[in-house]
Order: C-alpha cells, then structure tokens, then sequence
C-alpha cells in the first residue's frame, strides 16, 4: 500500500506564515516511507507573498514538505511563462504536465524539466503520476493567453498507456480540471485522480475511480491509500482500491523554517 499526501490551490495560504507553518507541518508529520507529497495546480499564486516573491514561495514550501510531483493550475502562470519557467528550473520536485505546449507549440518547460509524466517510489512500489491543466487556462489567464493547452483526455490516454507499459504499480492523474476530472474518470484508465480548480473539498468515486480535491488555501489536505485492503473502496472491475481521508492541519506542529522563510519573503 502507498499514501499520498495532497494538496492543491493553497493560493493566500503563504499570506499568514504561522498556519503555512502548521500546514506543512502537518504533512511531515503524515509523511514517511510509504508516503509521497503531491500537488495538484495554483500552489504558486495569488496572493500577497506571491506578488513580492513572483510565485517562488512554492520553493519554500516545497522543500519543507518533501514534495515530489505538481502541476500547474490557471494561476501558476499569473506572472507569465517566463516566471514560471525560472522556477521550474529551480525546483527540486517535478513538474509534470502532458497537455500544456508553449509560443512554438511545443512541450512547454521542457528544457527546465517538465515532463508528463514522472514515476516515484514508495515502500518498494512505483507510482506513476502525469499533469492535467484545464484547456480553458489561456483564455481565463490573460498572462497565459501566449501557451495552447490541448484536449486533456487525449492527453492523459497517452500518459497513462506509457506509464502501464513501464510497470508502474499505480497510475495517479495530478488533474487541474475541476469538473472535468468526472469525464476523466470515465474515460481514462486511472487509479486516482487527485484535483484542484473547483474549491470544495471531494473525495468520491465515479464509474469505480476515486477522485479527490482539498480544498482552497490549505484548510486541509487529502491522504490516499492506494491498495488499501479497505472492502468499501474496493473496485469491481478488479482495479486498485483507493481510499481517502481528509487531513485537518490546523493542530499540527508548526514547520518553522517554512514560517522563518514566509516571513522574510513578507
């Protein structure tokens, strides 16, 4: 069994450095060998902290809860392609999106390190994750309007089919869809699918998929089991059990360093 720890659209969260503290905190707290830390989009921006630091408080953030996957939301994008290619390049995690091309049309962020698809390993299993953003981005997003977004479905066939044929033990979509994320389960062989976009909290199945969301400006996050010998969320088409449970983090420890670093940024 894997757990994963999600979050997606902490957004003004950076704003109040104590609760971003306690927040990451809590996740380390939760984190350890069986566990990876994901993101789901719009954790670099908005916001006050995010204006003075032009979204790289996600670094901070990042390196204090170990996270190993995200991908982008509209709002990754608030300060132009540019600005988010410099922290691409300059971040520890992976950044994975399989639907997102840039002016030329072609893989955006590439040569920084965005890639589909990316695989981690937990307690001996390997998890494979791919990025979805919504296709609507460059329209909403005027500092997005210069990137194309392509069909995600199509998108998420192909990153999906590749991770199978790599072995992987688990296939996770790190989806920025928000509805669209039912339309996925439908369609697309997954074992979850971890969302954001929509700012309610999720954890539901739909045609046998569990679908998650977090919630907005992290007043929770979301852990999953993959391969939980939980009956209830067991598949009946003989797919993986996936089962979840939302994390209040408001009485965690506080992460220090991270609320040192908001500070400062501040």
């Amino acid at each position: 069994m894997v757990r994963l720890l999600h979050y997606s659209d902490i957004e003004n969260l950076y704003d109040d450095a104590e609760r971003a503290g306690r927040f990451a905190g809590r996740i380390r707290e939760r984190d350890g060998d069986d566990a990876l830390v994901v993101g789901s989009g719009d954790t670099t921006a908005p916001g006050v902290v995010s204006l003075a630091a032009s979204g790289r408080q996600i670094l901070d953030f990042a390196d204090a809860v170990d996270t190993v996957a995200d991908t982008f939301g509209n709002h990754d994008f608030d300060y132009g392609p540019d600005a988010t290619r410099e922290i691409v390049a300059d971040s520890e995690f992976t950044w994975v999106s399989a639907n997102t091309l840039d002016e030329d049309g072609d893989p955006f962020g590439a040569e920084e390190g965005v890639v589909p698809w990316t695989i981690a390993e937990a307690d001996g299993e390997r998890v494979g994750f791919f990025g979805l953003t919504d296709p609507t981005t460059d329209s909403i997003n005027p500092q997005a309007a210069p990137l194309t977004f392509t069909d995600p479905y199509d998108a998420a066939e192909e990153a999906a089919e590749d991770l199978r044929e790599e072995g992987v033990d688990y296939v996770v979509a790190l989806s920025h869809l928000g509805g669209g994320d039912d339309e996925l389960a439908r369609r697309v062989d997954v074992d979850a699918i971890l969302g954001g976009h929509v700012h309610s909290v999720r954890t539901e199945y739909v045609d046998g998929t569990l679908c998650t969301r977090p919630g907005v400006n992290g007043h929770e996050f979301v852990e999953v089991e993959l391969g939980t010998d939980d009956a209830a969320a067991a598949r009946g088409d003989g797919g993986v059990a996936a089962s979840a449970r939302v994390i209040d983090p408001s009485e965690g420890p506080v992460h220090e360093a991270l609320t040192d670093a908001l500070e400062r940024r501040r």
